[in-house]
Order: structure tokens, then sequence, then C-alpha cells
């Protein structure tokens, strides 16, 4: 380093500038660099409905499909649409995993299985990074379930660690990910943000990674540690603990003048690899294909009974249950999308696809909206009435309790808004004088169409009021902003307040929201709908009975999913489960589907015909559930978590951290499937299931020496059709260890996957080769002394299944301490 005023360049550059962008400094080749949310989509700007962008289907409908080509397509569209938008780096993939399935972030990550997460994350990383884009994989690690998030230590032996959650980032990295999150919590006592052994062993020695590591947002805690344990880039701006104060540790020699000069090198590599993106966009209805074809390809069709599916050309339908007008298409993070215009609903799809063979829709149940949206009461902007939506104005309020005039005016069409460090007229939120505060008031003209109640929704960071032609009708929000910010504007408590309201009487609705100063960020929903009539269900159950085929659209909402937040229960609404009873009593041809995007309870499922799940699949949901429900698409998904019988048979029932904030992974590697092999205990439906409409029959498995000599083995199957149409399977390869009386090692995964081919079969009579490569690491084990992964000498069986219980064949081998393979008789 030349000299201090060097020092204090460079040191700038390790903190962000604002919320989404990095310092620039061309002396030293350091662009300033744009970072937005994913990975469902491109986050804009202003994080709300002003940004329209393309939404594909979440992490885990992705990990449904098993197809690495279409995960890779759904990467590269990702990848254009970002270049588009002047980002640099795309924060996804979510490389964790579903540890217990009332994680509150499930539906961002890639299953439960490690070996599928990483190949499927490495696929959607090489597609976003063939537009010039860089994805950075998040979050690094066992950042498994939401509950205390940024506080919970997770007690982690290194094996289990190694084998299990470090897997998948391992393999993001052989994919020359371009940059990696440091996860909120703590891992065997230190911050990830701050933890040697993971940013600079692990990521730099052991894996000879190269890329960036930056903080999740307000994720670091220290200067020196951070700083020394290979974090390079703090964030968001300014800066806290690094940039300026970067310099100082380095003045005070608490930091080597070179640690902060490695980390502006990997800056400097990170603007060189994102300087040349070039990717003019694809037409929009080519887009959309991608997203169309995706979608489908991750739903599960769990059960057909009767083959009710696909629907036959002379079947009448009886369309019911909320989610099929009022679908989930997106969980609820600060990465959420704004959709377009064209956008279909379930219900719209079916309707445009069959035409009068949907003889009626009724919804049945309620919607779960936590806050549902006044848009499709069609408010009015108070100051514009021939607008849709809601006048937004900002005002200052005095010491004496004096409300300004507008400082600064909107007109919005959502009723999520969200601003971070400053507001418009306002200002920054650091800078209101002590004693006086902020408010926000949103307002809208509603003219109702009906006679009756109507329940409006609210909740805030600061007081909110809800006034009816300005009578105050109820009070809520929290003064409270705890360290989790981020958490606290998406799910805090929520004030309903019932209103009488008059057909054709047009009244004013204004929501306030009151605040002081301090903090990073500020926020207020509020919606409202219509009150349910009481006889729901008994409409639905009529309709149902009335037609050939009753198609119930049930699930969780979009807010089911929260950053901050697990579920504490795996039952969908009591309100939708009775529907489905008492729709399955009177339709023996009853088709459920599941908009839900992890493991659910389906204790009704024996009494419906069929059972689709389709996750939170992206915009294209309900054109493409039209034709795999019709037909004209297969349902190519494969579920990549396992679906109890009982909440209890899950490896892990409570994310809760313990009164010292603990969370201790006791039950090691056997999580998912893992677990129930090891219990011997029967899951409804299993990790790897998924029926298609082709019948693929399976005819002779092969296992031999690689002839190239890049793999270990290949081992595969011949597949064939018989169906007359196009279909897909995925092949699924286990490696069991084995003892030397042939039993399952004790301790240890009775199975865990090494290889699966998503294969598209020809509608034409005709065999379908399948080869699957192998290589030592699927039979090697991570040695905690030797600090390295060693080949697990011994014998191993290799199965080959279209899921981890339905296995066509096994095969035994016996594998050296070299990692050389042999078969046949061992003796």
């Amino acid at each position: 380093m030349n000299d201090l005023d060097d020092l204090d360049l460079l040191a700038r550059l390790t903190a962000g500038a604002d919320m989404q962008t990095t310092h620039r400094d061309p002396e030293h080749h350091v662009r300033a660099l744009r970072l937005v949310d994913g990975p469902m989509g491109v986050t804009g700007r202003l994080l709300d409905e002003r940004d329209v962008s393309l939404l594909a289907p979440c992490g885990s409908a992705l990990a449904a499909t098993w197809n690495r080509a279409t995960v890779e397509a759904v990467g590269e569209l990702l990848g254009e649409q970002a270049a588009a938008r002047d980002v640099d780096v795309l924060l996804g993939p979510n490389l964790n995993l579903s540890r217990s399935p009332a994680g509150g972030r499930d539906f961002e990550h890639f299953g439960e299985d490690p070996y599928l997460a990483g190949v499927l994350g490495a696929a959607w990383i090489t597609g976003v990074q063939s537009k010039g884009v860089a994805a950075c994989a998040k979050h690094l690690v066992c950042n498994d379930t939401e509950t205390g998030r940024h506080g919970y230590d997770v007690q982690v032996d290194e094996q289990t660690l190694h084998e299990v959650y470090l897997a998948p980032f391992a393999a993001a990295a052989r994919a020359g990910v371009w940059a990696m999150m440091a996860a909120y919590n703590k891992v065997n006592g230190r911050h990830c943000a701050e933890h040697h052994g993971l940013l600079t062993r692990v990521l730099r020695e052991q894996w000879d990674w190269d890329g960036v590591v930056m903080s999740d947002w307000f994720g670091t805690h220290s200067t020196t540690a951070s700083l020394t344990a290979g974090l390079d880039l703090e964030m968001p701006g300014p800066a806290r603990y690094l940039g300026p104060a970067a310099a100082g540790a380095v003045r005070a020699g608490d930091v080597a003048a070179s640690t902060v000069e490695r980390a502006v090198e990997r800056l400097a590599l990170l603007s060189r690899r994102t300087a040349g993106r070039t990717a003019p966009t694809r037409p929009a209805a080519e887009a959309r294909r991608v997203l169309h074809e995706a979608a489908a390809d991750s739903f599960v069709l769990l059960k057909n009974d009767r083959t009710v599916l696909p629907l036959s050309d002379d079947t009448s339908v009886a369309v019911i249950g909320p989610q099929a007008d009022e679908p989930a298409y997106q969980g609820g993070t600060f990465a959420r999308i704004a959709l377009g215009p064209e956008v279909r609903t379930p219900l719209a799809a079916l309707r445009e696809a069959l035409g009068p063979r949907v003889t009626a829709y009724e919804p049945g149940a309620p919607s779960e909206s936590r806050v549902p949206s006044l848009l499709p009461l069609d408010p009015r902007a108070a100051d514009s009435p021939g607008a849709p939506g809601f006048t937004v104005t900002y005002h200052r309020v005095g010491t004496d309790g004096a409300v300004s005039e507008p400082l600064a005016t909107d007109t919005r069409a959502t009723g999520i808004l969200v601003w971070f460090t400053e507001l418009p007229g306002i200002g920054a939120l650091a800078d209101l004088p002590t004693g006086s505060a902020g408010l926000v008031r949103a307002s809208c003209l509603l003219t109702p169409e009906t006679d009756g109640t109507y329940d409006f929704h609210f909740a805030g960071t600061g007081d909110v009021r809800l006034l009816i032609d300005g009578q105050e009708s109820g009070r809520g929000g929290s003064r409270a902003l705890p360290a989790d910010v981020m958490g606290a504007l998406l799910h805090g408590d929520i004030t309903r307040v019932p209103v009488e309201l008059t057909a054709g009487r047009q009244v004013r609705i204004d929501f306030e929201m009151r605040f002081t100063g301090g903090g990073r960020a500020q926020g207020m929903q509020f919606g409202g709908r219509a009150a349910a009539p009481a006889d729901l269900a008994a409409r639905a159950v009529h309709a149902a009975r009335a037609a050939d085929t009753a198609i119930v659209f049930a699930g969780v909402s979009q807010d089911s999913s929260l950053e901050s937040q697990d579920r504490d229960s795996l039952a969908l609404p009591a309100a939708q489960i009775d529907l489905i009873e008492r729709v399955c009593a009177v339709n023996p041809r009853t088709v459920v589907v599941v908009n839900a995007p992890f493991a659910v309870d389906m204790p009704w499922a024996d009494r419906a015909a069929a059972v689709l799940l389709t996750w939170f699949p992206g915009q294209e949901y309900g054109p493409a559930l039209a034709d795999v429900l019709t037909g004209a698409l297969e349902p190519g998904g494969r579920l990549p978590v396992t679906l109890a019988r009982a909440d209890a048979d899950h490896a892990v029932t409570s994310t809760a951290p313990s009164d010292d904030g603990r969370l201790t992974y006791a039950e090691g590697p056997l999580i998912g499937y893992r677990h129930f092999d090891a219990l011997h205990t029967t899951p409804r439906f299993c990790f790897g299931h998924g029926l298609g409409y082709a019948d693929v029959r399976w005819r002779a498995a092969h296992l031999y020496a690689d002839p190239t000599g890049r793999h270990l083995a290949l081992v595969g199957v011949t597949l064939d059709s018989a169906a007359g149409r196009p279909g897909k399977e995925v092949v699924q390869v286990y490696a069991v260890p084995l003892t030397d009386t042939g039993t399952v090692e004790p301790g240890r995964p009775e199975q865990h996957l090494v290889g699966f081919a998503a294969v598209e079969v020809s509608p034409e009579p005709a065999e379908l080769r399948v080869d699957i490569p192998l290589d030592v690491r699927d039979f090697s084990m991570w040695d905690t002394r030797a600090g390295t992964w060693k080949p697990r000498a011994g014998r191993w069986e290799i199965r080959l299944g279209r899921s981890s219980r339905d296995i066509f064949h096994r095969f035994r081998v016996y594998v050296d301490q070299a990692g050389d393979l042999r078969t046949g008789p061992i003796g």
C-alpha cells in the first residue's frame, strides 16, 4: 500500500454505498456494483409494485424438476433480466437446506438433500453467470430456519457440517460462483461473517475459491474479526463496521494492510467478471414459455387413482377453493416480485382452456391472506379519483403534535409500503429531531358493491390508525423495531377491524402511520375484503356434487413464508381441510391441487382421487396448471422433500433455539428421507416420488467402468415407453455403506443420493439407455481428524430406482482405500 490516502480509498470499497450499490474506484479497477435480491426474480430499486419483473418458480419448485436443463434455463432468463436492469450481482441461489419442514424460507431451498441442492443450485448459477451477471450463493451456512436468525448459535459436528450443510456451497464453488453471502447466525460459537474457519480455511484454502464474500444485510458485527476472518464486503451502506473503520483497524495495527488489499483485489475481480454483461432480453412470449414449462416440470402428481388426470375431453368440472382465484405465486420475503397484468390465475386459465366445461366456481373457504389486497374492491386514489390505488402523502409532526401539509405525494397500487433509510419529503429516518415524528397517510375512495361487513387489516412499524370518512375506527402497529428490522417489517402484528358499509355509498379510507426517528427502515401494510358468507362450504359441496370432476384448490398464502419467522404448524387451514373432506365425500373424482412450497400434512390424501403439489410456481402458474390438468403437458415433478404421515415423524419438529441461544443439530446427518430410513418409518409420500401420465417402463440395469476414465463408473437403466405420448422419467441412484455382514453401518444414513437424470421419453416405442456417472466423492466421507475427504473403504450397495423407496435394481460393489471400485463376488 503506497500511502495512508491509498489506505482510505481501499478501505472505503469494503463497505456498500447504500442499500443496493457499492463504491467505485477507477484507480483500483473497481466499478460501482449493483446488488439486488433474488432468487425468484430480479427485484427492483424500489422493492415495490413500481418495478415489475418476471417471477420464476421458487427454489423448492425448481428442485422438484430434478432437471438440470430446466433450472439452468431459468437461471439464464433471470441473468438476462438482471443484465437488462444494470444488475451486477443477483443474490441467489439460497443453498440452505430444508432441515425442518417448518422453516420459514423452505420455499427458497432446493429441498432436503445436499446433493440435489448442490447440483441444481450449480445449474442455476451457471445459467445466471452465462449472461455476465454474478450469482451470490447464500446463506453460508446453517441458516436453515428463521426463528432468531440474527443470533442463534448452531451447534453441529464437523462431519455433518461438511457432508450435509456445506456440501451445496462446495458444489457452487466448483461451479465457479462469483460471490457468496455469509449468514446471520453463528456456527459453533462464531458469527458466520467473522468465522475464519468457514471464510478462509474452507472457502479459500480447502476449496481454492476466489470469489467475493459479503455479509447479509446488516449482518456484520465487528471490524477486526470480520476482516481477518475473510469478509470482503459489508452490506448495505453506509458503512458501520468496515469502510472507514477498516482503515482505522489497519492504522491501529489490528488488521494487516494486506487483508484490505486482498479484499479489494477480489472486488476488482468481481468487477471485471461482470463488466462485459450483455444480454438482450428475449421476446416476452419466449420468456414466459420458459417459466411456463419450468412450472409444469415442477408439479408433482402424488397420486392419480382411476386415472382421473388428465381430464378427459367430455368431463364437466367444478372449480373449488380460494387458491383458484387467489393463488400464492411467491413467498413474502423482501425478494418479492411485482407482477404484471398479464398474469392469469388458475381459475382464469381453466376457464379459458375448458370453456363451458367449467360448470361452477365456489371459493368454499375464506382466503388465508394475513393482509388481503384491497385492489379487488377497486379503490380509487383519494386525490386522483380516476386513478386506481392509493394516494400516499408524507408529513412531519412537530414537537407540539401539529401535522405539516404534505411534503411529498405518491400514487401507489399496493398495500405493502416499505422505506429504507429515508422517506420522500421527510428525509433521513435518523435525522428526525427528538420529540418530533414522521407521518405517512395512504388514502382511497371505496364504493362497495354490496351491503355488509368489510374487514380491514393493517400493521406497521409505527402507530397505525384506520379512519373511515375521517373518523377513527381502529388502532394498531408498534413503536418497537427489534434488531431484525427486515423480519419485523414483514410480520408485525395484524389488526383487523370490521366495518359496516352500504352498497353504492362512497367512503374515504385512510391508513395513517406515525413513527419516531432512528432505525434503518419503516413499513406499513394494509388491506381488506368483504366478510365471507356463512354458507361458503355448502355452496361448494353443491357444485362438486353436480360435476363429473371436482378440482379443489388448497394451500397457503404468500405471507405464510416470511423472513425471520418459522411456521408453528404443517397443517393446511382448518376450513380448507373441512372443504376437502366434504367435497371428497360427494365426488369420488376429486382432484386436490396443493399450492404450498413446503411439506404439509395431507391426512385427507387417501380420500382424494388425485393430488397435485404445485409449490410457489411463479407467474405462469395458471396456464401451466391448465396444461397439466388437461394433459397438454406432463406433470414433471418429483419430491425434493419427504411428506410425513404425522408431524412427529420428521427429524426436526421445532426450530426454536434454546434459552441460551443454541440450536443443536443433534440429528447429525439424518435429516429428511435419511431420518425416515434410519427409523424405518413409512412416509406418506417419499423423497423422489412423483407420477407421470406416460407409461415408462424400466428394462435392464447396468454398471460398468467409464471407458473415458473421467468417472469412477457409470450406472444406469434402459427405458422404453408404451403410452403413445411423450413423458418424463427421473432415474435416481443411491449409495449405501454396508458392514462386513451386509447390514447398514450404524449412525450413518442408510442411503444417500449420488446421482440422477431427468429423461424425456419419446411417444414412439423405442428403447432409451440412461447412463449416470459415479465418482470417488460419492463413496467418501469427511475425516475430521485429517480434515479432508477420504474414500470409505469396504462394501457398498448401489440402488437404482424411481424414488428413495421404489428401487428397481441393487448392485453390490467394493471400494478400496484408493477409491477404486470393483464389482463381482466380494469375499
